[in-house]
């Protein structure tokens, strides 16, 4: 952006800043407003639903935006634990697995994956993200919290902007939902998974979580909202893996390892929130919370397998093959994942005159982010030969006689020396700070006529980076051998070329801690201490009559960035100081049109953006010269800008007694993707003067899709026990084209984005009648571009179609007590990611087998 363009920029943010009286942020049916309107009402300000849980489709109706939406009452006829398996189930959402797991840690909205998503928790902008990108990590916000979660998939200017896919908002119960009267809701179960024992043992699978409210004062204007849950649970994941393919004679010979895992996990989730609450009916609202997540989670990776070259295959067959000389391979990690999050929220609704409501909102977070990642040397023996085939789930190795009676001694095998084991250690602090305010004169959902919304919000992120490697180098010469290290725990053990061995880890570290050669990687151009300032102004008009409304407004934001890293000069690390900043101006146009009860049209335009990955912008740069005296920087970019998204929505909706029927139509075309490229300089002269490897805003995107969307509580129109039938069903089309850049400028166009699959479909099956309640849920997926990326198509990784089937069985044992019994992947599905000339040959395959859960609901 030109320095005129960053003047007229600024210059409009102050200007809008100044028509703001008094900072004020209004309250829309968006993501800050406590409820909805109901639709003829006089009120501006109503703090509490009818109900505990508004239904889907009144959330959807009323809403003044494209959104969709699931309650508690649907949330608890599923067996899902975290907020990222919860989503899975929303049109057009996907969940996508954390580091070398099975579980579901971020989602991928619309085919944009975390890192182009917002979210907030009960109005405040909730953070927690990975040490890479922005995306929220969901799977820290147990399902039991949850008492709304909405799915804006068109934003209003008011909603962050870093909104590409969709803005996310959960929303926690209320001590005016359902009135004034009080609520309790128990729970604890019990969990046992096929994959369990050996080498997953230790800790029981519970679940116990419980939420409750109250309201007191004269006319019961006070209000308290207790909760907490707490899990644990330990299973392995089956593990998969070859490593690397060479395309040979117009086919995929494996030309890596071929491993097999097993990759135990033991994971301890807990969760504690408050709410203070105030009201005066259809004056004010406000409230004071506090809530706090911690999630530990403990993962070890067992693998084990033989290394094949791919022209010492034989016999090759895209599925098979023959080799020899391969080698033997076996070694560990230990990963620990501990994430802490404390959330101090706060709001005030406020009635200011008869057309005119003040929403205030201020929250401040602190979130510790702490990774260890150790890392065994290999266990090797060497001379191996027989076969191997390519099975899409399960890849294996059989070695010939003489190779597998070799390789079951495990004094035959012998750690690498001259190589490391190493510790990393990837922690990060997150404090950030934001406020809102918002003024709304006559642009409520019940108002008529013109109206107006403005207001102004900041936020600032205060991030710590500090990443630093340990090293144990085993000394040349050394004879450590696999069999002075197996885990007594494991039992009775045989060494292997094709699974692996599990080594005594406390015994192997101790012994490279003392006997290693110790070196240390401070990663000072890794290292980062980030302060990022986001000011924002936004104002909307509104036309609103009966059956139709119109919002065309806009949000303007400009951003800063205060950033202390390091840069190596010619093997000199010298500290430094950056400043950047870059200002957006989105426009937002959205209508709804109702022409006959119960069926609604639905349009928008909006723009918005994705701000840069803290790797691309917020780490050090290497400067050194090359022969010809040229300087050369390779490293982050501190000028980098964000994606920017021009987004086209357009929706039919029909209603009906108990549910609803919608078609929705989107088109996202992308621009300023980042992709690291070279960069030349030249003199007046022509003289180049400097070379750049940086990440650029140089590529671009495009997606297309549908979403198709049937909900129908009760089939009360059918005969007999089908009356007592419900259906919950979506689909997902979507139709997406990256344009990848490459370090020399050449590119190529992906069938995908990250993380985006080709489609997607939820099938929800529930019955309830008297006592007894069943459901049933099948999840499908399409393809899934993994965002990896080869110069030519085979190099390209996918995830291959993926299907699973969930239960759930439920029997009123008492009117307030109601057993429960659940089951997750009864399909024992494996998430399988493919690659080669045909997309086919398996990469990585894994399961955590299938699940089950026993349990006891109490309700008051």
């Amino acid at each position: 952006m030109t320095g005129h363009s960053r003047v007229r920029m600024l210059a409009g943010t102050a200007l809008l800043m100044a028509i703001m009286p008094a900072a004020a942020w209004a309250q829309t049916s968006g993501s800050d407003q406590p409820n909805a309107t109901p639709s003829g009402s006089e009120d501006i300000i109503v703090t509490g639903f009818k109900d505990l849980n508004q239904s889907i489709a009144q959330t959807k109706r009323e809403a003044g935006q494209i959104v969709d939406t699931l309650t508690q009452r649907e949330i608890e006829r599923l067996p899902d634990r975290s907020l990222a398996e919860v989503l899975d189930r929303i049109p057009g959402v996907s969940s996508d697995r954390g580091f070398s797991s099975s579980q579901a840690r971020t989602v991928t909205v619309r085919g944009f994956d975390a890192r182009y998503n917002s979210m907030d928790v009960d109005g405040n902008i909730i953070w927690n993200s990975s040490r890479n990108n922005r995306g929220t990590q969901l799977d820290v916000f147990p399902a039991s919290v949850i008492n709304q979660i909405n799915v804006y998939k068109t934003v209003l200017p008011d909603q962050d902007a870093n909104s590409i896919g969709a803005h996310i908002e959960l929303r926690t119960l209320r001590a005016f939902d359902g009135g004034t009267g009080s609520y309790l809701k128990l729970r604890a179960a019990y969990g046992q998974s096929d994959q369990d024992g050996y080498p997953a043992s230790g800790i029981p699978s519970l679940r116990f979580d419980g939420a409750g409210k109250f309201t007191f004062g004269a006319d019961h204007q006070f209000g308290v909202v207790l909760g907490g849950e707490y899990q644990q649970y330990s299973f392995f994941d089956r593990y998969n893996e070859v490593t690397a393919y060479s395309q040979i004679s117009g086919r995929d010979v494996a030309n890596g390892d071929i491993f097999h895992g097993i990759f135990p996990t033991k994971e301890r989730r807990k969760a504690v929130f408050g709410k203070l609450e105030t009201r005066s009916e259809d004056q004010y609202y406000g409230f004071l919370s506090i809530s706090y997540f911690d999630d530990n989670l403990a993962q070890s990776f067992n693998r084990g397998g033989t290394f094949i070259t791919g022209t010492r295959v034989t016999d090759a067959t895209p599925t098979s093959g023959d080799f020899t000389k391969g080698t033997g391979e076996t070694y560990f990690e230990q990963y620990r994942l501990n994430r802490e999050t404390i959330l101090l929220g706060s709001g005030l609704d406020y009635r200011i005159a008869d057309r005119v409501s003040l929403a205030l909102r201020a929250a401040y977070t602190r979130y510790n982010h702490d990774e260890a990642l150790f890392r065994s040397e290999r266990f090797q023996t060497a001379n191996l030969a027989g076969s191997y085939n390519l099975d899409r789930e399960t890849p294996t190795i059989v070695l010939d006689g003489p190779s597998d009676a070799a390789a079951s001694d495990p004094a035959n095998w012998l750690s690498r020396t001259g190589r490391a084991a190493f510790l990393q250690t990837l922690p990060h602090r997150d404090n950030v700070y934001n406020a809102s305010a918002e003024l709304n004169w006559n642009a409520q959902d019940n108002a008529r006529g013109f109206g107006l919304i403005g207001g102004a919000s900041w936020r600032r992120l205060d991030r710590t980076f500090n990443q630093t490697t340990y090293n144990y180098t085993i000394p040349a010469g050394t004879v450590l051998r696999l069999s002075d290290f197996l885990d007594p725990g494991a039992g009775q053990q045989m060494a292997s070329g094709s699974d692996p061995t599990f080594i005594n880890r406390s015994a192997y570290i101790d012994w490279v801690t003392r006997n290693g050669t110790f070196s240390q990687d401070d990663a000072l151009t890794t290292d980062y201490r980030l302060k990022e300032d986001v000011l924002a102004g936004h104002l909307s008009a509104t036309w609103t009559m009966p059956g139709l409304r119109i919002l065309a407004g806009v949000r303007v934001e400009r951003t800063n960035v205060d950033d202390r890293t390091a840069s190596t000069l010619s093997g000199v690390i010298t500290p430094q100081t950056r400043r950047s900043d870059y200002a957006e101006v989105l426009p937002n146009v959205q209508a709804a049109w109702e022409p006959v009860a119960g069926l609604k049209l639905r349009a928008a335009f909006t723009e918005t953006i994705g701000r840069p990955d803290f790797q691309d912008f917020a780490n050090g740069v290497t400067v050194s010269f090359n022969s010809a005296g040229v300087q050369v920087v390779s490293g982050a970019n501190p000028d980098l800008g964000p994606r920017k998204s021009r987004n086209y929505d357009a929706s039919i909706e029909w209603y009906f007694r108990g549910g609803y029927l919608s078609l929705g139509l989107f088109r996202k075309d992308l621009e300023g993707e980042t992709f690291r490229q070279v960069r030349n300089t030249y003199d007046a002269n022509g003289v180049l003067t400097l070379i750049e490897t940086i990440p650029l805003n140089t590529g671009s995107a495009r997606v297309n899709g549908l979403e198709l969307s049937f909900v129908k509580d009760r089939f009360d129109f059918l005969p007999g026990v089908l009356g007592s039938f419900g259906f919950n069903g979506n689909f997902t089309l979507l139709d997406g084209k990256w344009n990848v850049v490459f370090t020399d400028g050449s590119t190529r166009t992906v069938d995908g984005l990250r993380n985006q699959p080709k489609w997607l479909a939820n099938l929800i099956l529930t019955y309830q009648q008297d006592r007894f309640g069943a459901n049933l849920a099948y999840r499908l997926r399409g393809r899934t571009f993994t965002g990896t990326f080869g110069a030519t198509q085979p190099g390209d990784i996918w995830v291959d179609h993926y299907a699973r089937l969930d239960a759930q069985a439920t029997f009123k044992l008492l009117p307030q007590a109601t057993l429960f019994a659940e089951a997750r992947n009864l399909t024992n599905s494996y998430w399988v990611e493919q690659t080669g000339i045909d997309s086919g040959s398996t990469t990585t395959s894994t399961t955590p087998g299938r699940s089950y859960w026993f349990g006891v609901t109490f309700k008051m």
